[in-house]
């Protein structure tokens, strides 16, 4: 019994022990038509904020951030292709503070958003585990064929952005940055989420017995055989 435990134990250090971590961003658009969402379905995921009827809730974001109405400001505009009418988010900089993050209430090893506008002035960081950065990138640095200059009317500045973790880290949410005016983007989407600790506490401790059970199984077939 003692050895189980401590192979239980160690089963469990493993999967708390922290990992290298990584994410992996891809780019996705039609190619052709701008201002065309291509989705988040056939990425595997699943709608959370649309900043419509999925609006998230008071703490889910925080900083300087404004959520408008299509078609949008001076200062902003709606990601190309939005309906009137429609809700997007947007980071403005109005004095060096244009910088939000957008939680997404649990662990997941895949997220998604639309990015309007592309600039090379926008930063995502993606945050990982207790809110940590676990990858950042300029709008200038994200996978071809973007453009990051700011068009409001080119799929190449206007696409679905998904970013996957690797190196055994999940996502928790994004940290937006700004250094103009603005960063706009809409349809947030996830993928499966990461199991809690008390699952993985629960299936390692459910594999535990089943072979516990097994090896008192096999000494009592043994000591019937003799």
């Amino acid at each position: 019994m003692k050895a189980y435990l401590l192979a239980a134990a160690a089963g469990l250090a493993v999967l708390a022990a922290p990992a290298m971590a990584g994410v992996t961003v891809t780019t996705h658009t039609n190619g052709v038509n701008p201002g065309v969402d291509v989705g988040y379905a056939g990425l595997g995921q699943t709608l959370l904020y649309d900043f419509d009827g999925a609006s998230p809730t008071a703490g889910n974001l925080t900083g300087s951030y404004t959520i408008f109405v299509a078609p949008g400001t001076g200062e902003s505009a709606a990601p190309a292709g939005t309906p009137a009418g429609e809700s997007y988010l947007s980071v403005p900089n109005p004095a060096s503070t244009g910088v939000a993050d957008i939680l997404l209430g649990g662990g997941y090893f895949s997220a998604s958003f639309y990015w309007g506008s592309i600039d090379g002035y926008n930063t995502v960081e993606v945050l990982g585990a207790n809110g940590n950065v676990i990858g950042s990138w300029a709008g200038s640095a994200l996978p071809t064929p973007t453009n990051a200059d700011g068009n409001q009317s080119n799929y190449t500045s206007n696409m679905r952005v998904n970013f996957t973790a690797d190196g055994g880290d999940y996502i928790t949410g994004f940290r937006l940055h700004s250094n103009g005016f603005a960063f706009e983007t809409d349809t947030y989407a996830v993928g499966a989420a990461v199991p809690e600790p008390a699952t993985w506490a629960m299936l390692l401790g459910g594999f535990g017995l089943i072979g516990g059970a097994m090896r008192r199984s096999r000494r009592t077939a043994r000591t019937v055989l003799a």
